[in-house]
């Protein structure tokens, strides 16, 4: 066991013997070829038997300086890449903000022309308000804003979306209230025509979202694409932009000239609107 012991300790002796000789002999072939321009015969022999270790050693240590710049270098390259990658979800977020301010922007300023159109002969007292909840479904037919009686509003106050008339208030709270469209089936709207004002009439709801109605002239002049804004009769002050005419035609017993409109108002999407006084129906 002890003569095992030995033999093991001899031959681990023996790499770092020959390592040592080759970095001394190394040396002396580096030493004696700066004194001299010219080698002995041994020294060529020594260094022709070195050299291609001299070679693998280079390129062991030249591999293990590459190794570790690319270590160096991806470590650097990963904390670019985290710092960027924030940055980068960071203009992304400011983008999206920016955006939605100038959505939000694009929709006062449209309701502010609704606004613009209707008439002032009474007093408006306009209230900005968000939509904060909806009846089931994919149409804004019911739904619920963030304003209500601590605000000025009451029952019956009209209510404008980007482009026209969205509905009336039906209910309010302290700090809410809910509002009734004119898609809904029961609501309906006096109605005269913007070319002319001489031909009016009346528009409804329906369970299907669609908005359609007649004149009460049967002989009126209208056509498609004539556009359709509130009269002034009952709740709605007049000049609100209700719609724009997408068919005309004559009901079966010839008394009535039909239309069907298409909202100003997109009734799939809704996200603010303008509270406002209603007309007083007793004038």
């Amino acid at each position: 066991m002890v003569n095992e012991l030995i033999n093991l300790n001899d031959k681990n002796r023996i790499p770092i013997v020959l390592t040592i000789v080759v970095i001394v002999l190394i040396m002396i072939i580096g030493f004696t070829a700066q004194q001299r321009e010219e080698m002995n015969v041994m020294e060529r022999g020594i260094g022709s038997f070195f050299s291609p270790l001299q070679k693998g050693v280079t390129r062991v240590i030249a591999t293990i300086e590459n190794n570790v710049v690319t270590v160096i270098n991806s470590s650097e390259i990963k904390e670019e890449n985290t710092a960027l990658k924030t940055e980068n979800e960071a203009l992304e977020q400011e983008l999206v903000e920016l955006q939605l301010l100038r959505e939000e922007l694009v929709e006062l300023r449209s309701l502010q022309n609704t606004l613009n159109n209707i008439d002032r002969t009474i007093d408006l007292n306009p209230i900005t308000a968000n939509v904060i909840a909806k009846n089931p479904g994919n149409w804004f037919e019911m739904f619920t804003v963030d304003a209500g009686t601590q605000h000025g509003v009451i029952k019956d106050s009209v209510v404008i979306g980007s482009g026209g008339l969205v509905g009336r208030v039906y209910e309010t709270g302290g700090n809410w209230a809910k509002v009734i469209s004119i898609i809904d089936n029961s609501s309906s709207v006096s109605f005269q025509v913007l070319r002319d004002g001489t031909y009016q009439g009346i528009v409804s709801g329906s369970v299907t979202h669609e908005l359609s109605g007649y004149l009460f002239d049967p002989d009126a002049e209208i056509v498609v694409g004539d556009q359709l804004i509130t009269s002034g009769i009952g709740l709605y002050p007049r000049g609100i932009l209700i719609g724009e005419v997408t068919e005309v035609d004559r009901t079966t017993d010839l008394l009535l000239k039909s239309v069907v409109v298409e909202p100003a108002v997109n009734f799939k999407r809704l996200d603010k609107v303008l509270i406002v006084n209603p007309r007083n129906v007793d004038e």
